[in-house]
C-alpha cells in the first residue's frame, strides 16, 4: 500500500454538499410518502415501542425490522409498495427510534418485541405473519423464527452475514453517538450509513437522516440536536451468535435469503456458506448494483422481491 493511500483522508459525509437542503427527490418516493400509515406503540417488558403500518388491517400482514441503530422509516421507499395487499407494518426496536431505551438489550426480548408490534399493528389480523429483518434486524428475524416461528409464515433475511462459527464476531461493534450539535443542520451534515458505503439515492439518505434526530435540552438549559438511538446501544447487548447449525436446527419456519449483490458483509465466500448451511431448496435473492444498505441502494427491486416472495405462490 502506498504511503498516499494510507493517509488518504476520510471522505466527506454524503449529505455535506446539501447544505441542509433537501436533494432533488423522484416522484415515485413522494408518491410512496403520499400513502396513508398509522401509528401506535404497545409496551414491552415496561418499554414503548413504537410502529406504523400501511394498507388495511384485515389484509395478510408483513413485519419489517430495521438495522442497528435504525429505524422504522429506513423502510418508508419499500412499505408503500407492499401495501395495496397485506397489512405492513414496521417497528422502532427499544433502543432506536421513537422507542424506549433500555438498560439491557436481549435479543429475546427484541423478539418479543417484534411479536408484540406485530400484533398491536394488525398484521396478525389474517393468520401467520412474513418477517422480513436487514443487517442486525435480520439477526432479530432470525432469533424470532428461532422462538417463536410457529407464529410466522416466513422470515426474509437482508444482507445479514452467517459465518462459520471461527468466523462469527466476537464483540459488539464500537458504541457511537452521544454527541450533541448547535443545529438541526450542523447534526444532519454528519450522518453516515455504519458500515460506510456510498449511495446514489441521496434523497433516501436525507429522509433517514432527519429522521433519525430528535431536539434535546442540555443540563445548561440550552437546546441542541443528538441521535435518537442509544448511544451504549452495543455495551448493553446480551448477544452470543448460535452455531449456524444450532440456527438450521431450532429454526421453526420458513427462510429466504437476500443480499446486495456487492456486499462486502455476505461477500461470494459467506453467500456460498450461507447456500450450503441452508440448503438447496431455500430461496437465496442477490440484488444487483447494490451493497449492504440494499434497502436504500435499490429499494424498488428489493420491493418487488418481497412482493414475489412474501405472496400466495412462496414455497
Amino acid at each position: 500500500m502506498s504511503q498516499k493511500a494510507a493517509t488518504s483522508p476520510r471522505p466527506p459525509a454524503p449529505l455535506v454538499q446539501f447544505n441542509g437542503a433537501r436533494p432533488p427527490t423522484p416522484d415515485w418516493f413522494l408518491k410512496a410518502l403520499e400513502v396513508p400509515t398509522d401509528r401506535g406503540s404497545v409496551s414491552v417488558e415496561d418499554a414503548k415501542i413504537c410502529w406504523k403500518a400501511w394498507g388495511k388491517r384485515g389484509a395478510p400482514g408483513l413485519i419489517l425490522v430495521h438495522g442497528g441503530v435504525a429505524h422504522k422509516d429506513w423502510w418508508d421507499s419499500i412499505a408503500p409498495f407492499l401495501s395495496e395487499t397485506r397489512r405492513v407494518v414496521a417497528l422502532d426496536l427499544s433502543g432506536m427510534g421513537d422507542s424506549d431505551h433500555r438498560d439491557r438489550y436481549r435479543m429475546a426480548t427484541y423478539a418479543l418485541e417484534v411479536l408484540a408490534a406485530g400484533k398491536d399493528g394488525g398484521a396478525f389480523e389474517a393468520g401467520k405473519p412474513f418477517l422480513v429483518g436487514h443487517s442486525f434486524g435480520g439477526f432479530v428475524s432470525v432469533a424470532t423464527a428461532m422462538e417463536h416461528g410457529d407464529q410466522l409464515a416466513g422470515i426474509a433475511v437482508l444482507d445479514s452475514p452467517i459465518r462459520p462459527s471461527q468466523e462469527q464476531r466476537r464483540s459488539s461493534p464500537p458504541s457511537r453517538g452521544g454527541m450533541i450539535y448547535n443545529s438541526f443542520d450542523a447534526a444532519l451534515a454528519r450522518f453516515r450509513l455504519l458500515p460506510e458505503q456510498g449511495c446514489e439515492n441521496a434523497f433516501l439518505l436525507d429522509h433517514i437522516a432527519r429522521q433519525s434526530l430528535k431536539e434535546i435540552t442540555r443540563p445548561d438549559g440550552t437546546q441542541g440536536w443528538t441521535w435518537k438511538f442509544d448511544p451504549k446501544l452495543w455495551d448493553k447487548l446480551d448477544y452470543d451468535r448460535p452455531p449456524p447449525a444450532d440456527i438450521v436446527d431450532a429454526l421453526k419456519t420458513r427462510i429466504a435469503l437476500f443480499r446486495g449483490a456487492d456486499s462486502r458483509l455476505v461477500n461470494d465466500e459467506i453467500w456460498a456458506f450461507m447456500g450450503d448451511l441452508f440448503g438447496p431448496e431455500t430461496t437465496m435473492v442477490s440484488i444487483p448494483n447494490a451493497e449492504h444498505h440494499l434497502i436504500l441502494d435499490q429499494p424498488v427491486a428489493v420491493a418487488a422481491g418481497l412482493e414475489v416472495l412474501t405472496g400466495p405462490g412462496w414455497g
